[in-house]
């Protein structure tokens, strides 16, 4: 399977997609400096719980010091082995990001071709941009249920932008407003989304129905309709399941099974989010 969340009493929370991984862990203090081998992907460091004295350098360079609070930022751009010094147990979110993905969504994004994009190294940096992504992941893996591949999908391409315009190697110009879906494409995206509401549909599925590039889809997409494409799909499940509920000859675990939810559980924990109610009060209700 390419994607996973998993919570064990002994191990982080993590969240993959893919090449694309997050994990939230408590990290205590070691005993001396520990050096960590070099990782094929970039690495954001988000401190999540408790101040602590950070010190760190790359591949044998200067020794960088901070005090680490909540909401710091760290860089390991990849390929670069850390070394790290920390005197308190920290809570930290960790987001791994493929180089590879950078450079598509360079190119998708401001039509520029790749040409040593590089992360730039940060040390106990603020970003309140970034924090908002970082908590954004936190809720995801928060929220004890199977990801929505198409939030995490958006999450991850809306982080890739901004790494790209504010803490790249390379300058990037900021595209046009993005225009409208034309009709007909917005229409055939509306019809595979409504004909495949039992399935878990993917940002390049629907990007794939507009023959457009899974960024460029989702900017405007997101101009046209007024949110997301997650919440789009996520809406329509919402809107079919109250008029299969209205049927009480379907039960509510089926009702959630054919909509695509993973359990009746999750239906239920999904279902009250947006309406305020469980299946079985709205139901009850009508």
């Amino acid at each position: 399977m390419p994607s996973s969340l998993k919570q064990l009493t002994d191990e982080p929370i993590e969240l993959t997609w893919n090449s694309f991984r997050v994990c939230r862990d408590v990290s205590p203090p070691p005993p001396d400096r520990v050096v960590y081998s070099r990782q094929p992907d970039h690495c954001i460091i988000f401190h999540i719980a408790n101040a602590d004295h950070l010190e760190r350098r790359l591949e044998g360079g200067k020794w960088m010091r901070s005090p680490s609070y909540p909401g710091g930022l760290t860089f390991v751009p990849a390929q670069h082995a850390p070394e790290w010094l920390w005197d308190r147990e920290v809570e930290l979110l960790e987001i791994y990001l493929p180089p590879s993905h950078l450079e598509q969504v360079a190119i998708e994004s401001f039509e520029k071709p790749p040409q040593q994009i590089e992360l730039i190294d940060r040390f106990a940096t603020r970003d309140p941009f970034l924090e908002q992504l970082a908590l954004a992941f936190i809720a995801e893996l928060n929220s004890g249920t199977l990801f929505n591949k198409l939030y995490v999908e958006s999450l991850q391409n809306v982080l890739a932008v901004h790494l790209l315009r504010q803490h790249c190697t390379i300058t990037v110009r900021n595209p046009n407003t993005p225009q409208d879906l034309p009709q007909a494409k917005l229409q055939r995206v509306i019809d595979y989304i409504q004909s495949h509401l039992e399935q878990e549909i993917e940002l390049a599925d629907l990007a794939k129905v507009a023959s457009m590039s899974p960024h460029h889809f989702g900017k405007r997409f997101k101009q046209t309709t007024g949110m997301p494409p997650h919440r789009y799909v996520m809406k329509c499940r919402i809107e079919q399941a109250r008029k299969l509920l209205s049927n009480p000859q379907l039960a509510i675990a089926e009702v959630g099974q054919q909509l695509g939810f993973y359990d009746q559980s999750h239906f239920t924990h999904t279902f009250r989010k947006h309406t305020m109610l469980t299946p079985r009060q709205y139901r009850d209700r009508l």
